[in-house]
């Protein structure tokens, strides 16, 4: 006789990460005959993370567990949807309107409004609600790509970036969007040959040309790709976004050839040119440094931190653009209990939406920093990175930018681990020099002398907070981490009250998504060659370097 008894999937397998509650994603199939075994008539079917990998939402699953009830006589009369739980979509939020959620009209505007909210859980399940009727609109499902890829979802992102393009395969925008995508998960063979397909295509966009010199290796000053940036450069009438472009990938391309003075002549161009459209001003930079090391001193950092609860918080990794930090994180990020954010916005996001700038007005956080503004922003970065839908114990916040906050980040979250990246301060500087930053960031960095200037700022507001929290901020040497890497990750993981893994060892086979500059170099193993690679440029550079303090 078999009884109307049933039990919650998962309860039959072996526990996963320590959770008896969740979906056996290996051994589900096997739980029907061991149910069976045991006299059991009823299976709880689970939804929990990975919604969209579970056997129950894909069609390719269905008949057999179809099959497989009717083979053991094991039935499924309930599921248990812990996903939702987890991801409360339909709850009211300050800055999310559940009518946006529920409303039952599909609208691609919608769904990226919110991706601009940066409420990406909100976003999948929007999609998904509507996916019957996106599945046709290549912008949706780009949308959706874009999605899965910020919810480190990877496989599922490039699923719908290909679909996009499957409908438009004549879309070179999605397509420049898949090369990179490639490149940001280390895929590099693919975003070589997309790049390429684009260059053919679209000969005169510079960032396909910039973009593939960052990817391809390069033998010899003859090569094709190089004659043809150097012929458009020639082209004219020429924009200056494609001049700007097609110089700095010039000048990366005779770097990795060692023809430096060739390189330094590109540079050079692309550096001016890009100056130019950008507007730094010192000034700013100057007063919120001197603002916020006046306003946070270490009296008002112990008051303020009694105003928030004490919870498991981020790691920060931060410094100087160009110093290591997408390397650490990297590390980091191998680590099971560990999510890689990335460079997350969150703070300046919070400073903009309660001062609409960050200029020579200061947003009251900074210059009042009470009670009720240090609730708001604890609880407004909780929140925020909820929305990544992350599932290890801590995430990593590796926005550089972050050293001028560190008196806010330790009065929000005591507990915080802060990461402070130093490298040789020429070698910083140059690289930032050579490098192209989206988004017109780093307004600084296309003049030696503004470079000079925003590295000495930061030289000495990071004076200021280590005179304050001394060892509870992290300084990990660039030099010696790529010197001696096992003891060095050791240290860095040890300070994160993290067990040592093996894995870390291996980081650069990492797959998770990286985005920023250095999205190709954190996927090569330890190397030393950028070490007083300044040097190289030094006719050019010295004259401004001798003022770094």
């Amino acid at each position: 006789m078999v009884h109307q008894i049933g039990i919650m999937q998962g309860r039959l397998s072996k526990p996963e990460d320590g959770k008896i509650q969740s979906f056996p994603f290996k051994t589900w199939s096997e739980e029907f005959y061991s149910a069976s075994d045991i006299g059991l008539s009823l299976i709880e079917w689970v939804l929990d993370d990975n919604i969209n990998q579970n056997p129950i939402m894909q069609k390719k699953f269905q008949k057999d567990i179809k099959e497989l009830q009717r083979d053991t006589n094991v039935k499924i009369d309930s599921i248990c949807c812990d996903f939702f739980m987890q991801n409360p979509f339909l709850k009211e939020q300050k800055n999310f309107n559940k009518n946006q959620i529920i409303d039952k009209t599909p609208s691609v505007l919608k769904l990226e409004n919110i991706f601009n909210e940066k409420n990406f859980a909100c976003a999948k399940y929007y999609f998904q609600m509507h996916e019957k009727i996106f599945f046709k609109n290549p912008k949706a499902l780009l949308i959706a790509g874009k999605i899965h890829s910020e919810l480190d979802e990877l496989n599922e992102a490039l699923k719908y970036f290909k679909e996009a393009l499957y409908l438009e395969p004549d879309n070179l925008k999605i397509r420049k969007y898949i090369a990179s995508f490639y490149i940001s998960i280390g895929n590099i063979e693919d975003a070589i040959e997309n790049f390429k397909y684009l260059a053919e295509k679209d000969p005169f966009d510079g960032e396909n040309h910039r973009l593939l010199s960052r990817t391809k290796r390069y033998s010899s000053k003859d090569d094709g790709h190089i004659k043809q940036m150097e012929k458009l450069l020639k082209t004219p009438n020429i924009s200056l976004e494609q001049k700007i472009n097609l110089n700095f990938g010039l000048g990366n391309v005779y770097e990795t050839l060692k023809l430096y003075d060739k390189s330094s002549k590109y540079y050079k161009v692309g550096n001016f040119e890009q100056n130019k459209r950008l507007d730094f001003d010192f000034s700013k930079e100057k007063h919120i440094a001197e603002q916020i090391t006046k306003t946070y001193s270490k009296d008002v950092i112990k008051k303020n931190q009694s105003f928030v609860e004490r919870v498991k918080e981020p790691i920060f990794v931060l410094g100087m653009p160009r110093s290591g930090t997408s390397l650490v994180e990297q590390i980091l990020s191998t680590h099971k209990d560990v999510f890689g954010g990335g460079e997350l916005s969150f703070i300046e996001d919070y400073l903009i939406k309660n001062r609409g700038s960050i200029g020579l007005r200061m947003p009251e956080i900074l210059s009042n920093p009470n009670k009720e503004n240090i609730k708001n922003f604890h609880n407004f970065y909780l929140e925020k990175i909820k929305y990544l839908n992350f599932n290890a114990k801590y995430i990593t916040d590796k926005m550089p930018g972050n050293f001028k906050w560190i008196g806010l980040i330790k009065s929000a979250f005591p507990n915080s681990k802060i990461i402070h990246l130093i490298r040789d301060k020429r070698d910083t500087c140059f690289s930032i020099y050579k490098s192209y930053f989206a988004n017109d960031t780093c307004s600084y960095s296309y003049d030696p002398e503004n470079i000079v200037n925003f590295y000495n700022i930061y030289s000495r507001v990071m004076k200021y907070w280590k005179n304050i929290f001394g060892d509870e901020i992290y300084d990990c040497k660039y030099e010696k981490l790529v010197d001696n890497f096992e003891i060095e990750a050791k240290k860095i993981l040890n300070y994160c009250q993290l067990d040592w893994d093996d894995e870390i060892l291996s980081f650069f086979k990492n797959k998770r998504r990286v985005i920023t500059v250095s999205s190709v170099q954190v996927r090569e193993n330890i190397y030393k060659s950028s070490i007083n690679s300044w040097f190289n440029y030094k006719n050019d550079l010295h004259q401004y370097f001798k003022k770094l303090v």
